[in-house]
């Protein structure tokens, strides 16, 4: 009888190479598995021809019950048939039925029936799968292992919704951004484990350790998520599995561009979005008939003329009726909804969109009216309770009411985008449909959630979907939304190292957390630096109209450097003026240019609050950009590695050379070698954008500006005097800069005293308190530092004494000297509404 079987297996299985193995395969990927004569566990993974191997001892899969380690694999079941393999259109599919031995249904976990179905897409080089378990009765699954084997070669990443590498060749993990994957021992890393997973606005989710697997194995791979209760499918209990997927990288290619290649498959591609958001505008509160679209109005008039446009205009917080379910507030739209509809007609009749600010669980809604009419609130931990209250997502009603309101305002409006705040998925309440604990709470409220997502897409296709508080960088959050919160504060002001700049001083504070996020190469998120929203351009206050146009463009210009597909403005039109407006749609056009490229930008250098060098450098094909900027007041030299860790993948020994275009222009002399390393050198307190292509340079000497003559001797304990000649040729800028650590002294210069045109001082680490996690800088020391301006004494040499000095302190003087324009220039270049400046700065002590 055994034989017989075993032929019936072999005629019922196309692709069987031997007599008791099965392949499922693609022409690209193939999964074999091996029969032992009662069940099918997975060898090995391959390249279809067979050039890249992985191999592996599998359990298949691993079901955990509530309150115990007693876990059941594929050794408890028993194959109930021949697998069945299919064909539907491009996608080849292979279907196992398994039914449990009788010592496993004394498992309360134990299904009557397990399915596994595996399946490839033609073309794609990997492979997926997922289970069905079936159950008589009501049942609960504590923790589900869609795949567990183990493999003796390198292993890295895993995590909360990240994939593990294997041997930097394969990558496997959940397409879910609540999967848990683990590898090297079975339980690396631990939860919470990964460089990044606790800084700033993090999310925090207790597995009580039901993550852990008590019997570690050298070289065990898990993938796993928290089902908790079977749900009722007419007279029977199921729970579907997430799925699993593992693919390659071809021979010599890089595994982690592989897995990108593949995501690029399932995400939500890269669209630019421009929006004005009104939630620091008090001028654009009003709602009310033609108040909002009449803000529109003025915006559209300073900005046509650039030839730029504002893709959407977003009401934030506030547009809603706090005692509903996402109704508009009658202040606002006293007919209700149709008084929304007309509003977003009115917009299109202007030529933007309607987008609104909506928090998915009612965050900022009056819980206590939901409470009276029959919702739940949401059992917040430990972590979350510091925050505000909402619904549970899973709890019938509001789940019920939900998945149908946020899917009906999409259509019904018309709207061009959702900016869903506050994402807490934190519910540990009983009665919501889970088991009453964090990890399936979450679970089932991000399931919720992202129904939620995929409803509005299909009711409103094209749709731009936005997740800011308490998400956390799974790629596989990109199959349902455009971006994702950089976990930063909203609006910080970094005040770590020493700068006059206030816009400086936001840039600092927007790029340090980024630095905390995606500054380590060896442990980064997998999440593009591109799609990430971080809380845009910010110029709100009128007495900010007269910022330098330097200042100001180089504000913007790091804002879109970092590849900023989210262009969000939180600008209001009084804090503005002609030449403010110049430069940014001069910045907007230069990153629409240079969208391929910035869209795979990633973060070079060092800690930005630490007075370091950095940048943003990203590679399309050939083509490189680089926006790089100097947050300390000498010149340092910024080092790029120029390989697979910046995103390039071109061959090694490659001749390359690049041209500054911003803040002024000129081809740099040095060529550039691929595999080696790019080196550049900022001035003190300049932001540079920097354009890289194929070819040697051209042989030629950099201008350099005229060096600044000076001598500099104590006079005293406390006293030095610094003589100095300056030129004559500054048109734009000449500053004394003095930084005290931290007084500052007093100055005179030709013996008369003088009074600084700027100042600033230190806030040492002046993190958002709920965004402060891992961020604080043990470096960071109290300063205090004053601007002079030397421009009245141009072409003189004059006497500067710094007295009463009893601590350190740093003298520089500060040049921006104006370019001529070049016969490169094109109107297309990217430069601000003056003339290129070069800027340097002297140390004078």
């Amino acid at each position: 009888m055994k034989k017989i079987y075993l032929m019936l297996l072999i005629c019922c299985c196309t692709g069987v190479i031997a007599a008791q193995e099965l392949v499922i395969k693609n022409d690209k990927i193939r999964r074999v598995l091996q029969f032992d004569g009662k069940r099918w566990r997975t060898t090995r993974f391959q390249s279809a021809d067979g050039r890249v191997t992985l191999k592996v001892q599998s359990d298949e899969w691993h079901i955990l019950p509530m309150d115990s380690d007693a876990g059941l694999t594929v050794a408890d079941f028993t194959a109930a048939a021949a697998p069945k393999q299919y064909q539907v259109k491009d996608t080849s599919f292979c279907t196992i039925s398994y039914r449990p031995e009788a010592a496993a249904l004394k498992n309360d976990a134990c299904p009557q029936q397990l399915l596994i179905t595996y399946f490839a897409v033609k073309g794609q080089p990997f492979i997926r799968k997922k289970l069905e378990l079936r159950f008589n009765k009501p049942a609960t699954i504590d923790r589900l292992e869609v795949e567990r084997f183990v493999n003796g070669d390198a292993q890295s990443g895993g995590g909360r919704g990240e994939p593990v590498f294997i041997k930097d060749q394969w990558f496997t993990g959940l397409e879910y951004p609540a999967g848990y994957s683990r590898r090297s021992n079975g339980n690396l890393p631990a939860s919470y484990g990964r460089y990044y997973d606790s800084v700033g606005n993090y999310s925090f989710i207790d597995l009580e350790g039901r993550d852990v697997e008590p019997h570690a194995q050298e070289g065990m791979v898990r993938l796993m998520h928290f089902p908790g209760y079977a749900v009722p499918t007419g007279t029977r209990y199921a729970v579907q599995s997430k799925t699993a997927v593992t693919g390659y990288a071809r021979s010599g290619a890089d595994v982690r561009q592989a897995f990108m290649q593949y995501l690029e498959t399932i995400w939500k591609k890269p669209r630019s979005f421009v929006n004005y958001n009104n939630w620091f505008d008090r001028s654009a509160k009003d709602l009310k008939g033609d108040a909002f679209v009449n803000v529109y109005k003025k915006y559209k008039a300073a900005i046509e003329p650039y030839g730029i446009r504002i893709d959407g205009m977003v009401p934030d917080d506030g547009w809603q009726d706090r005692y509903s379910i996402w109704k508009p507030a009658p202040k606002h739209f006293p007919e209700g909804d149709p008084d929304l509809v007309a509003l977003s007609n009115k917009l299109k009749a202007e030529g933007t969109h309607l987008g609104l600010w909506l928090s998915v669980n009612n965050y900022n809604g009056n819980i206590d009216w939901g409470i009276k009419n029959g919702y739940s609130e949401a059992k917040r931990n430990a972590y979350f309770s510091r925050y505000g209250r909402y619904y549970s997502l899973s709890a019938t009603k509001y789940k019920t009411e939900i998945l149908q309101r946020v899917p009906e305002l999409a259509k019904k409006a018309d709207l061009i985008y959702f900016k869903h705040d506050f994402n807490d998925l934190c519910d540990m309440g009983p009665g919501n449909n889970h088991p009453p604990t964090d990890r399936h709470g979450h679970e089932a409220n991000l399931d919720v959630a992202l129904q939620v997502l995929t409803a509005t897409r299909e009711a409103r296709p094209g749709i731009f979907q936005n997740l800011t508080n308490w998400i956390w960088f799974s790629p596989w959050w990109l199959q349902y939304a455009d971006y994702l919160w950089m976990l930063a504060g909203d609006d910080g002001m970094n005040g770590n190292t020493p700068e006059l700049s206030l816009k400086a001083m936001f840039t600092t504070d927007r790029d340090t957390y980024i630095w905390r996020m995606f500054g380590n190469a060896a442990d980064r998120p997998l999440v593009p630096v591109s799609r990430l929203m971080t809380h845009g351009i910010l110029q709100t206050a009128p007495k900010e109209k007269d910022i330098s146009l330097q200042d100001w463009t180089d504000y913007v210009l790091m804002h879109y450097g970092r590849g900023t597909l989210l262009k969000e403005w939180y600008i209001s039109l009084d804090a503005m003026r002609p030449e403010l407006w110049a430069a940014l749609s001069a910045v907007q056009k230069w990153a629409d240019r240079h969208q391929a490229a910035l869209n795979h930008t990633v973060f070079v250098g060092g800690r930005p609050d630490e007075g370091h060098a950095y940048g943003y450098m990203g590679w399309d094909q050939n083509k490189g950009i680089l926006t790089a900027r100097n947050t300390g007041p000498g010149e340092q030299t910024l080092r790029i590695p120029f390989n697979k860790e910046t995103g390039f993948y071109g061959l090694p020994g490659a001749a390359y050379h690049a041209r500054v275009t911003y803040p002024y222009q000129e081809a740099l002399a040095q060529t550039f070698a691929s595999g080696k390393e790019i080196t550049i050198r900022i001035p003190g307190y300049a932001t540079l954008a920097v354009e890289f292509e194929k070819g040697a340079a051209v042989a030629g000497r950099p201008s350099v500006p005229q060096a600044i003559r000076f001598q500099t001797v104590p006079v005293d304990a406390a006293s030095v005097k610094t003589t100095v000649t300056l030129p004559a040729d500054i048109q734009g800028r000449c500053e004394l800069l003095v930084i005290g650590h931290p007084r500052l002294p007093s100055v005179t210069i030709n013996g008369q005293a003088v009074e600084p045109q700027k100042t600033a001082q230190a806030r040492l680490n002046h993190f958002a308190s709920y965004a402060v996690a891992g961020m604080k800088s043990n470096k960071a020391s109290d300063w205090n530092m004053a601007g002079y301006n030397l421009m009245p004494y141009l072409n003189k040499t004059i006497e500067i004494t710094c007295s009463g000095a009893k601590e350190k302190f740093d003298l520089y003087i500060l040049t921006e000297k104006e370019e001529a324009m070049r016969s490169m220039q094109s109107k297309n270049e990217l430069l601000p509404a003056n003339k290129g400046t070069r800027r340097q700065t002297t140390k004078l002590y």
